[in-house]
């Protein structure tokens, strides 16, 4: 089997690029991994082995009480949370290594990171549309390590966050119940993320961050409860609830569900004097961003795109029931998460004076939660796949809380049996073949418009695209020409009352950063009637300063005449 150059190799990576001893020191893990990818069992039998004795050790923590005693060690912390993480990344390392973009949003993510390292002022030099600054911020972490920012850096940072995800309501769980059922919450989302192979959900998505700072809020708030609700961590979970909406701006009601639950569990328990500090929690970061894009000269552009145009995106009808408890791959976890949940309600009306008043509030929180996840889901009336991802821990954590309240031989019996069906469940989201397993050995071989493109443009050159096709600026890493990544905004008159405003900012923008290189992807992304020739101004400004390179599927190429 040939050996394409892998993201991991010093060799610069390029069209005709090939191994040489540049990676000596790694051949042995890289040989491991193209052995994997080469043969369709072995993969699945490496991850399922991987994925069975993840949830082996997590049930012999919860009937042994000696297993579960070094489980709570430093060192047996450690240990299971690193299986968790090695769990997910078991089941999704060839997702990693797939060239092209598994869906546009995650290529205008790193478009716009790879132009903030160089203009970090949010609404200037990069509009995420409806994902808040935070989003794109996060996915430049990896160049402070020196690394290129491609779609393998981003997709494992989401594999990371699901893993934080997955960690921080095993806190919340262990704090607010008991330890064995804190290792059991983990279960179905890391089991889902791994053994998931739709690219809605294993690709970097919008989500993901203000995801993480949620669960980043609930974890904080168990632990100021454990502190007597201390000014500092209660202004921390503060700080989280407050960046969430400028990582996504759909991820509101979600954060308003946080907030009041952490109101309540102030008055409750006497500290009402502390929501004082969640409130000054949550100005820091609005603040923060805010005043950059005052300074920066763009709070107008925050209006009208980040606000204004996020209301003219919802739709009039909410998505049916069905969207939850049908969609392949996810409905029957949702479905089995929610049976727990609701048979730990039923057990809480029957048996409300065996249940402490924390194991309660614990329960009635989970279901709050959960209740504003799904609202989050519903709030833009659209059934977009990845949208789902906000109720995985939410229903995760609705079902623990439900086990929780049970008596105790029930309770482990149905933790076990959720333990179980979640590893029977998870699977069904398998598809056969595993598609990205190709991706391994292929992964160097650039397309054709590609190699047309690095022809002609430079790493950090600028350049524009009209179209719906970001991925171009990783393959190039070109700075973004205009603060668009995709122009969905300026073609549609349907999809935005605000597409004026956007049309006239495009064009200073263009005017402003003087691209090197304008790629029309119009009829790629839009249909035949999209070439940039159907907007008259700026075919006036292609016509007078660039000129035609050529062409590769439809894909036209100009390049700035030097005069």
């Amino acid at each position: 089997m040939e050996q394409s150059v892998l993201p991991w190799s010093r060799q610069p990576p390029g069209p005709c690029a090939k191994p040489d001893g540049a990676y000596e020191s790694g051949r042995f893990s890289i040989n491991v991994l193209f052995w994997l990818a080469a043969d369709q069992a072995r993969y699945q039998v490496a991850s399922g082995l991987i994925a069975g004795a993840f949830v082996l050790v997590t049930l012999a923590g919860l009937w042994s009480p000696r297993v579960d005693a070094w489980l709570g060690t430093r060192a047996g912390r450690l240990v299971f949370a690193g299986l968790a993480l090695l769990v997910l990344l078991a089941g999704r390392w060839p997702s990693l290594f797939v060239r092209d973009t598994l869906n546009e949003d995650e290529a205008q993510a790193l478009a716009q990171a790879i132009t903030a390292l160089r203009d970090p002022i949010p609404w200037r030099s990069f509009d995420g549309n409806t994902c808040g600054p935070l989003n794109t911020y996060i996915l430049m972490l990896p160049a402070l390590a020196g690394a290129k920012l491609t779609f393998l850096t981003a997709r494992a940072t989401a594999v990371g966050l699901q893993w934080f995800d997955a960690l921080a309501l095993a806190f919340c769980v262990e704090r607010i119940f008991i330890r064995p059922l804190a290792r059991i919450a983990m279960v179905p989302g890391i089991l889902f993320f791994s053994m998931t192979d739709h690219p809605e959900w294993v690709h970097y998505t919008g989500e993901q961050v203000s995801i993480a700072l949620s669960m980043a809020a609930l974890a904080t708030l168990c632990f100021a409860y454990r502190r007597g609700f201390a000014a500092v961590p209660v202004g921390v979970v503060g700080l989280f609830i407050g960046a969430m909406p400028f990582a996504k701006l759909q991820s509101v009601p979600l954060g308003a569900g946080l907030a009041g639950i952490a109101i309540l569990a102030l008055i409750l328990t006497r500290h009402a004097a502390r929501i004082a500090a969640l409130v000054a929690g949550c100005a820091i970061v609005p603040a923060i961003v805010l005043s950059a894009a005052a300074l920066g000269g763009t709070l107008a552009d925050f209006w009208h795109s980040y606000i204004r145009s996020a209301l003219g995106y919802i739709l009039y009808d909410y998505p049916p029931i069905g969207f939850f408890t049908a969609t392949d791959g996810f409905g029957p976890l949702f479905d089995v998460l929610c049976a727990f949940g609701i048979a730990g309600c039923v057990t809480l009306l029957v048996n409300r004076g065996r249940v402490s008043k924390l194991e309660t509030f614990g329960l009635l929180a989970a279901v709050a939660i959960f209740a504003a996840a799904v609202y989050t889901i519903d709030s833009p009336r659209r059934t977009t796949l990845n949208y789902l991802t906000f109720a995985v821990f939410p229903a995760s954590g609705f079902a623990i809380a439900g086990l929780a309240v049970m008596p105790r031989m029930p309770r482990q019996a149905l933790a076990t049996v959720l333990a179980l069906a979640c590893s029977v469940i998870a699977p069904i989201a398998f598809r056969e073949p595993y598609p990205y397993l190709p991706s391994v050995t292929d992964y160097n071989d650039p397309e054709p418009l590609t190699a047309l493109l690095l022809t002609h443009v430079s790493p950090g050159e600028r350049m524009a695209i009209w179209g719906w096709r970001a991925k171009y600026y990783v393959y190039t890493q070109a700075l973004m020409g205009t603060r668009d990544a995709i122009t969905r905004y300026q073609w549609d008159p349907d999809f935005n009352p605000e597409r004026p405003y956007f049309r006239a900012r495009y064009l200073r923008d263009f005017a402003r950063n003087r691209p090197v290189a304008f790629l029309d992807a119009g009829v790629d992304s839009f249909g035949p009637d999209g070439r940039h020739e159907a907007w008259p101004q700026l075919d006036a400004i292609v016509r007078r300063d660039f000129r035609y390179v050529g062409a590769v599927d439809g894909n036209r190429l100009y390049l700035r005449r030097h005069t």
